[in-house]
Parts: structure tokens; sequence; C-alpha cells
């Protein structure tokens, strides 16, 4: 299994926060880690992008005497068993988020976005995306998602993961990462592959969708033959992952993270961060660097 020994769990006491520190915890009993919350005292109202950080000039309302209680109430709130510890920062938003990330050595960012990018502003969690050294899992707001995946292993319900790869390295990493959760959790794993619908048409578009699925089986490891299933569609990438989300019901997303990359490829940063705001699900991004 992937080494995952600290989970940085970033929160803005809002009512997504609970269901965010679960997730964590559940991640953590799982992967053995202890968990890291953190809080920063430059926040805005959640309709601003990110509820948890915006910028010095939008104070939250909360003294660091109310933070600092809140942030105990919510470690003593953690369940038994878990090392868990909380930290407080100033500052500007995903600064913040990676200084934490970098002193703490942090493996995966748990974190919750509550909006998208806009013109004149990007995203915490897509700045966060860009420059995070570790893998990042993006929840979104229960009235985005309807349901939380759960990452218990002793849990019996099967949950549906979706795995989009374009077959590059960096994909692959996220694909093996994924073959490793599915060793441990109760998942069902679908490996999907989008091929522009432009580029061929015809005989030529049949014969490379049959490479493609000939390609996707090859990846499967024999003891997950009867619980991986493989899809090639034609379209726009971002779409295609968004509705088969959508299809599938799919608890989450895992998929590759190419910020390191200097070609653009089909999973570039700009499907990356187009799926964070159009998928019904949370996304867990795995850099090729820590999933190889």
């Amino acid at each position: 299994m992937a080494a995952i020994r600290t989970v940085l769990c970033p929160v803005d006491f809002s009512p997504s926060t609970p269901r965010q520190i679960e997730l964590a915890a559940e991640l953590c009993r799982l992967f053995g880690a202890r968990l890291v919350l953190h809080h920063n005292l430059a926040a805005a109202a959640t309709a601003a992008g990110v509820g948890w950080m915006w910028a010095a000039s939008h104070p939250n309302g909360h003294s660091e005497a109310e933070v600092e209680r809140r942030l105990r109430e919510l470690l003593a709130a953690v369940p038994d068993g878990l090392a868990s510890e909380a930290r407080t920062t100033r500052g500007l938003p995903s600064q913040a988020v990676l200084a934490v990330q970098q002193a703490t050595a942090a493996d995966l960012v748990v974190l919750t976005t509550h909006g998208a990018s806009t013109e004149e502003h990007t995203s915490i969690a897509a700045q966060i995306l860009e420059r995070a050294s570790c893998a990042v899992l993006v929840l979104h707001e229960l009235a985005v998602e309807g349901a939380a995946p759960h990452f218990d292993a002793g849990e019996r319900a099967v949950q549906v993961v979706l795995v989009p790869t374009d077959l590059s390295a960096e994909s692959l990493a996220a694909v093996r990462f994924a073959f490793e959760l599915a060793r441990v959790l109760p998942a069902e794993l679908h490996l999907l592959h989008v091929a522009p619908a432009a580029r061929h048409a015809g005989a030529a578009a049949a014969a490379l969708a049959a490479e493609s699925e000939r390609k996707l089986r090859a990846l499967v490891p024999e003891d997950l033959e009867y619980r991986v299933h493989h899809h090639v569609e034609p379209g726009d990438p971002a779409t295609a992952i968004a509705r088969a989300a959508e299809r599938l019901h799919a608890a989450y997303i895992v998929m590759g993270e190419h910020t390191r990359s200097p070609l653009r490829r089909w999973l570039t940063r700009d499907v990356s961060r187009d799926v964070l705001h159009r998928a019904p699900c949370p996304i867990w991004y795995v850099p090729g660097a820590t999933a190889a």
C-alpha cells in the first residue's frame, strides 16, 4: 500500500467540516497515519471560493482564542487511537496550507472546496493542486455530492470508483494507486479513456477505441480482474469524466495530476481543474511522483 503517514485537513468550521474530518480520520485508520487539523485565521465566507482561506483582508470574525477552542473540540472528537494535532496560521491562503503541508511532511491533503474558479479568482483548491508536492483529496459540499464516500476497510458496501487515464506515465500512477485502494477497500473500479472525437472517424476511430480498450485491459492485475470495468469514449475529456461519474454514481474519482509535466497531454492541469468543479463526487488527485 502507498505510504501515507500524515494527513493534513484544513478546516473552516463550516457545515462541511465534520464530514471532512470524518473522512480524513477514516483514511488515517486505513493507512495508520496521523491527522493534522489546520485553520488559517485569514478566511472568508464560503461563497468566496474556498471558505477557509481567501485573504488577510477578509477576516472571518473568529478570534485566535475562539479558533483554538474550536480546534480543541474537534481534536477531542477524533476517534481514540489516532495520533492527531492542530495548527493555526496567518497569511495568504494557499501559501498557508502549503507551508503546513511542508512543515508536517503531509502525504495527503483533504480539503473541501466551496466554489469554482472565475476569471478574477482562482479557487484555493486549484491553487493548492497547482503547487502541492503530495496527493490532494478534494471534497465538495454535500449539496453538490449528495452522499459521502467511505474509506473504512470493514465497510461492506461496495463503492464505484472512476479512474480516468490517458495512458501516460502520470495518469498510470493514479491507476496503480486505485488498484492498491481496491485491494483494501470494497471498491468496483471503472477505468475510463476518452479520445477526442474530432481526431478520427469511422473505421479509424473504431480501431483506436479497440486498441485503447486492449491497453486498459492489459493494465489490470489478475487478482482484480473481476472488479475492474473498462470504458473508451469519444468527446471532451473533462465533460466525459464528469458525465461518467454521474452515470456510474461514482463514490469518488482517482485521477492523475500533471502539474510537473512540460508537455500538454490529455489530463493536463486544464482538464483536471475543469473536472474539479464539474464532478458530482470527491476527486483524489495523485501526482505521478508520489504514486509511482
